[in-house]
């Protein structure tokens, strides 16, 4: 007893240490979501069911909606769990550092320096390839995670719709909120983060329904409502209803109280969300009737009119599912569910790991094959066209997973083991009887990909 009470220790916090292997299989859903969002264009029509099922591919871009709740929790749980540390801020920054921006800077850098060279050399398709490439003028927004505002500085986005790294806008968002966030977290009293999260995540729902429905559903088209959709203050809730999940996670006596409700509240949410989708794309003249009345010709396309109902509303409905879903894949990671069987399972597992890496290539991949390879197929049978773009898809996919398992296991993972220099430190307790041992933190899959 007199041994224990000289050397009792009082350990410093270990949740935001902890990997969750099935938020990891939230990740590989939400990037396997938006790669087939980028590819529903080759999916073949060969009839009903097909297009509907296409239809429904192309919605695949709620995927990053799903990313911005996970980087919300994730995040805003290590910023609670080392608040005390005495380097609370330089850990967390330089760890986020050493995980998105070597990945991030290699690629735009190489695909500028790329399209430099060829076009340098003369080399036949460089002008092709330098206009998938953002404008010149415009690349400082990318070095600078500020992508995803030039829509409204420049009054327009159509230039960036075919640049291969117009996909970065999301990652611009989340490195804004990591810049302000942890200031928020670190002097606010505890008790109040999650409030604070949930004005914030109002605010953005008001403000991105107000925008909207200043321009009205006549003029809210393209670049309009891709403007908005992009904003940074309209994207906000996902990210702080994430927050609010890992305030309730650590709070075990509110959590216990609203774990029966959680998969009720990710049904009806998502559920609500999936509903309307369904009748917008199957009943598609009724749609448009109740959004525009009778004159067709002030119709939009059905892009515009799913894009309204997601700054009307939409968006908010995933915030909520999606927070809820996180929430319950966290609460019940030690539970053997048919959810945590699928979330756990070997096949999510690996896409889970390597999603940041997919997300960041599949887009320039995708660009480059449309340019080097898919126009040297002309098949002109319907069977055969078929079969090349399924088989175009698969290689896509398998070809994104493949570069980005290279790229982790050779360049992002020698990066990630100076992460060890930046763990949570904790001043040691002025009583000599009381002795600060932080306890080893098992690496966690924090990334926001």
């Amino acid at each position: 007893m007199a041994a224990a009470a000289q050397t009792l220790s009082i350990s410093a916090p270990l949740k935001s240490g902890r990997k969750f292997q099935s938020l990891d299989g939230l990740r590989a859903i939400a990037a396997l979501l938006v790669i087939f969002h980028h590819l529903h264009d080759y999916f073949p029509i060969l009839g009903w069911p097909t297009y509907y099922l296409s239809r429904f591919v192309q919605q695949g871009w709620i995927g990053v909606d799903l990313f911005f709740v996970l980087s919300g929790f994730l995040i805003t749980g290590i910023l609670i769990d080392t608040r005390a540390a005495t380097n609370y801020f330089s850990g967390f920054y330089a760890r986020r550092v050493l995980r998105i921006f070597p990945l991030y800077y290699l690629v735009l850098v190489g695909l500028i320096a790329t399209g430099a060279l060829l076009t340098w050399r003369h080399v036949s398709g460089a002008a092709e390839f330098a206009r998938l490439l953002p404008l010149p003028q415009d690349r400082w927004t990318y070095f600078c995670f500020l992508t995803n505002w030039i829509g409204l500085w420049k009054a327009h986005w159509d230039s960036h719709f075919a640049s291969i790294l117009a996909h970065f806008w999301s990652l611009a968002i989340e490195e804004q909120f990591y810049l302000v966030w942890p200031f928020m977290v670190w002097l606010a009293p505890r008790r109040a983060v999650p409030w604070i999260a949930g004005t914030l995540a109002l605010v953005a729902a008001v403000v991105r329904g107000a925008w909207a429905m200043h321009f009205g559903p006549y003029h809210l088209v393209l670049p309009i409502s891709i403007e908005i959709q992009l904003a940074t203050i309209c994207r906000l809730d996902g990210l702080f209803l994430g927050a609010i999940g890992a305030c309730i996670f650590r709070n075990p006596q509110l959590l216990a109280r609203l774990r029966r409700w959680l998969p009720w509240i990710a049904t009806l949410f998502l559920g609500a969300f999936v509903a309307v989708v369904t009748f917008m794309v199957v009943e598609r003249d009724l749609t448009t009737y109740l959004i525009y009345g009778s004159d067709f010709r002030l119709a939009h396309p059905m892009e515009d009119q799913i894009l309204l109902f997601s700054q009307y509303g939409g968006l908010s409905l995933m915030a909520v599912g999606f927070g809820a879903l996180v929430l319950l894949a966290a609460a019940t990671e030690d539970q053997r569910s048919w959810m945590q069987r699928l979330l756990q399972s070997r096949i999510l597992a690996p896409f889970g790991k390597y999603s940041y890496g997919m997300y960041v290539y599949h887009v320039p991949l995708l660009g480059i094959a449309n340019l080097a390879l898919y126009p040297r197929f002309h098949p002109h049978a319907l069977a055969q066209r078929v079969l090349w773009n399924c088989s175009y898809i698969g290689f896509i996919v398998a070809a994104s997973f493949a570069i980005s398992a290279v790229s982790y296991e050779f360049f992002e993972k020698k990066i990630l083991r100076f992460k060890r220099h930046f763990e949570a430190r904790y001043p040691q307790a002025r009583h000599p009887l009381f002795v600060v041992h932080p306890r080893p933190r098992t690496e966690s899959s924090l990334s926001t990909r």
